[in-house]
């Protein structure tokens, strides 16, 4: 049987403003545009993509300005505003403040009916608390959220949500030192036939890899991961919309399954793994030069090779960085706490 059709989620003004960009759009656009439709139902959701993007650049004060900004509008993503003002509170070593908003955006949450978009808040905010290294409130967090989809709240992604829940608060516990239950066992075995899965996967597309010679008598080889940069994401999907199971909706989807690709040739013997930086332009005056169809996938792998080994300064990165490093992703973000942390891995 067929998946039933879903509905293309309704054009908004924010959303018909981010489809002109080109690429990802700048922190300064996104507040200039909440401040040129202020009262909009979206306001908030614009001050808050504002805000991760001013994180990114290293500026907390700035990002927690718009953060609160947002959570003083209406809307649904003011709830979303709470989470940067917890995560930039923990980033600027204001413990005291991140405890008391976080604290006061769980009674918000309990006061108020169940609704969708309140499971997504509670599944960010176990991820910015444990990427805090808060793993104690996260576990309450991962726990709040788990009793709300058993009180049953019709929603239809309730099912995904109990299983990144369950997956979170394995992690949390084992980390804590508490005895897993059966659900945090399962759910642990779960995600290593998923990974195991994963790299059977991997491994099969390596050895139809000749340009990466594998040798079948397990001698190491070097992993090549291609990353799109930030900017060009959004381009790279509308040119190849059948990547979107591959690359996912939005980049930190991207950033965690390029991580995952890189793990699984770390354990599949690779002696090395780099992580390939590069650029649309950059891609398509390689196509053009070595004449080959831009269109395939196998000439977006030669490309990350050939990338690799022409020798681009900055652009080919050893895999994994040092933890206290900058993350290979470009968040602007330690490398702990952001695609190494330990939640994501």
């Amino acid at each position: 049987m067929s998946e039933p059709a879903v509905p293309d989620a309704p054009t908004t003004a924010y959303t018909a403003f981010l489809g002109a960009q080109q690429g990802e759009p700048s922190a300064a656009a996104c507040e200039r545009w909440a401040d040129e439709h202020a009262g909009d139902p979206e306001e908030a959701r614009a001050l808050v993509d504002a805000g991760w993007l001013t994180s990114r650049s290293g500026n907390g004060e700035a990002a927690l300005a718009l953060f609160q900004r947002a959570a003083a509008c209406d809307g649904e993503y003011h709830l979303d505003a709470h989470i940067g003002i917890v995560d930039q509170l923990y980033a600027l070593d204001r413990t005291a403040e991140a405890e008391h908003a976080q604290a006061e955006l769980r009674a918000r949450l309990d006061a108020e009916p169940a609704e969708s978009a309140q499971l997504r808040v509670i599944a960010d905010m176990v991820e910015v608390l444990s990427e805090a290294g808060r793993y104690e409130r996260a576990l309450e967090w991962c726990q709040a959220g788990l009793d709300r989809l058993a009180a049953g709240d019709g929603n239809p992604q309730a099912a995904e949500y109990r299983h990144r829940l369950l997956i979170d608060r394995s992690f949390l516990r084992g980390e804590l030192g508490i005895e897993l239950d059966e659900d945090d066992l399962a759910a642990e075995e779960e995600a290593n036939a998923s990974l195991a899965q994963f790299r059977e996967e991997l491994l099969e597309a390596l050895s139809r890899k000749p340009a990466l010679d594998v040798p079948e008598d397990g001698e190491a080889f070097d992993g090549i991961v291609l990353r799109w940069v930030r900017e060009d994401f959004a381009t790279v999907r509308a040119r190849w919309p059948e990547s979107t199971t591959v690359y996912g909706d939005d980049y930190d989807t991207y950033a965690q399954r390029l991580q995952r690709e890189a793990r699984a040739y770390s354990d599949a013997g690779a002696a090395h793994v780099r992580i390939v930086s590069a650029t649309l332009a950059e891609f398509e005056e390689y196509a053009r030069q070595q004449g080959r169809d831009a269109s395939v996938a196998d000439t977006r792998r030669a490309f990350g090779e050939w990338y690799a080994m022409t020798g681009h300064p900055g652009r080919v990165l050893l895999w994994p960085p040092a933890r206290n490093g900058p993350c290979w992703c470009d968040s602007g973000r330690k490398y702990k706490k952001c695609c190494g942390a330990p939640a994501k891995n």
